[in-house]
């Protein structure tokens, strides 16, 4: 599902009323679904109050963009629909222009009352703002740029004051007011919606945080404009959904064997992080590798093995309770026979680790996983892009601000084009970990992921996801999917462990408790 810019959005637009629709139908088309959805909400949320639907208080805030004319008439269908909403213009009527001006008039003629904020004390602004039921933001679009500025500042700030908790739901009109559409950024406050419907197309703003905090659940409201466009004009950043899930998941043969689907290799583990070793290799099991091989230290080993006897060790030599650059040779021999291997979770970062990753990126050719410790032992970029297999690196993004020698900050101001730039840079696919998951690809293909939860930054949660698809890629999922299937699946799996857990009380080995339950639904909706 494409996720677009603003300006690829207003492309969109553009191109579609050129070519076939005149614009006012396009903004009927958005007005009328954003007024089916908010009778979709009034049903909803309203369905056990005292109050009949055409009784609630609807209180439209209008801008004089082309979002104010969606909610325009929005208001006039709703009040053709047996609703009575109120409008409030935040600028003066004289200022509407165009389309917003015809509007403006079809809401006079069917007798909607019109408030312009400039003529309404703040004492009763806050009054109708507490009394309203459903109030429906189309103040600003996805164009805002820098702070806000004048009436727009104080009715954001007075309808934050004042709203209630109870029997008041807010619907923004293709994002919340004060949400750069671009970067999902504040533009100083915004208005924290409970649904928001969008036009379209995700806007990306929606989906990075902190604006996905403030989108609430967001409706796509088609408008007219041909998918074909919307392709045309985006720029392949996609939203991996559970369609995309159910089309990769591997399909096991009845016939298979353990050899059928997947051996793979996790190298991992060290004095003091036996946990990182334990959650990756079960991880995989319970995704359904055949075979998961932990190369490791016997000290390692046979602490894993007594909790998950599924395993098949393989001991490499280690010094002062790490693996030692003597075992680089046992390695590269074992990994001839393996169909993936995933290197370091809980590896430590000592010199032979470092030796260690520079050798297998020199002479592997099987894809290759990188993460946590392995990340953090990479000394030479150009040995990425030289790596003759196919690549994977998982980093979080302290890792990857480690790796490029960028701030934290700047990353994640800028999280979809660094990973992608990387990645095509480095030939390479690239799971940047965080609130907002992006799987890029070496063509610029990139996803963005939206499962998870907060109860997820948990020790172990990151080996878990190493072992997931470290287990699709042995099951012959291309690396790039397997990326974007396996963050989707981890994601989900944690939903569910904190729908029965809580946040709080959520761990790793949660996550993986979830997985089955998560596999049989996903099999079945398959069907």
């Amino acid at each position: 599902m494409n996720i677009l810019t603003p300006q690829q959005m207003s492309a969109c637009d553009q191109e579609t009323i050129s070519t076939a629709v005149p614009e006012i139908l396009l903004m009927e088309a958005a007005a009328r679904g954003t007024a089916e959805y908010a009778v979709e909400i009034i049903n909803k949320e309203f369905a056990d109050c005292s109050i009949s639907p055409n009784k609630l208080k609807i209180t439209i805030l209008i801008g004089k963009g082309n979002n104010g004319g969606d909610g325009l008439a929005a208001a006039r269908i709703l009040k053709n629909w047996g609703y009575d909403p109120l409008i409030i213009l935040a600028c003066a009527q004289s200022d509407l222009t165009g389309i917003n001006q015809e509007n403006l008039a079809l809401a006079k003629y069917y007798d909607l009352l019109i408030k312009e904020f400039s003529q309404i004390s703040a004492e009763n602004f806050s009054e109708i703002i507490q009394s309203s039921n459903l109030i429906i933001d189309a103040l600003l679009g996805t164009g805002i740029k820098g702070k806000l500025r004048g009436n727009f500042k104080q009715i954001i700030a007075l309808i934050n004051k004042n709203r209630t908790k109870q029997n008041q739901q807010l619907l923004a009109v293709d994002i919340p007011s004060g949400i750069n559409g671009f970067d999902g950024s504040i533009a100083g406050q915004a208005l924290q919606a409970d649904y928001t419907a969008t036009m379209a197309a995700y806007k990306r703003g929606l989906l990075l945080y902190p604006g996905r905090d403030y989108s609430g659940q967001i409706k796509i409201i088609e408008i007219g404009i041909k998918p074909t466009t919307i392709k045309q004009k985006s720029d392949g950043l996609q939203l991996f959904t559970e369609n995309d899930a159910l089309k990769l998941l591997p399909r096991r043969r009845n016939d298979g064997h353990k050899g059928s689907f997947g051996k793979v290799g996790i190298l991992a583990g060290s004095v003091g992080m036996t946990g990182a070793a334990y959650f990756s290799s079960r991880a995989a099991i319970k995704t359904g590798s055949g075979l998961v091989y932990l190369l490791t230290t016997a000290e390692v080993e046979q602490t894993v093995a007594s909790q998950l006897p599924e395993i098949v060790g393989h001991i490499l030599k280690a010094k002062s309770g790490h693996i030692a650059e003597t075992a680089l040779t046992d390695i590269l021999e074992f990994s001839s026979q393996l169909d993936v291997l995933a290197v370091g979770p809980g590896l430590g970062q000592s010199k032979a680790i470092k030796e260690i990753i520079t050798a297998l990126l020199k002479n592997l050719k099987l894809p290759l996983i990188i993460d946590a410790d392995g990340i953090n032992a990479i000394t030479d970029l150009n040995d990425l892009r030289d790596y003759q297999g196919e690549l994977l690196l998982t980093p979080h993004p302290g890792e990857f601000a480690h790796l490029i020698g960028k701030d934290i900050a700047d990353i994640e101001k800028q999280r979809i084009e660094i990973a992608r730039n990387f990645a095509s840079q480095y030939n390479l696919n690239l799971i940047l970990k965080g609130a907002a998951t992006v799987i890029a690809g070496k063509n610029q293909t990139a996803f963005l992921n939206q499962t998870g939860c907060n109860g997820m930054a948990t020790a172990g949660s990151g080996d878990v996801l190493t072992g997931i698809v470290t287990a699709l890629i042995g099951q012959g999922v291309s690396v790039f999917e397997a990326a974007a299937l396996a963050v989707y699946l981890h994601g989900r799996a944690g939903e569910n462990s904190a729908l029965k857990l809580s946040d709080f009380s959520l761990t790793a080995s949660n996550i993986i408790d979830n997985l089955g339950s998560l596999f049989k639904k996903l099999e079945i909706e398959s069907c």
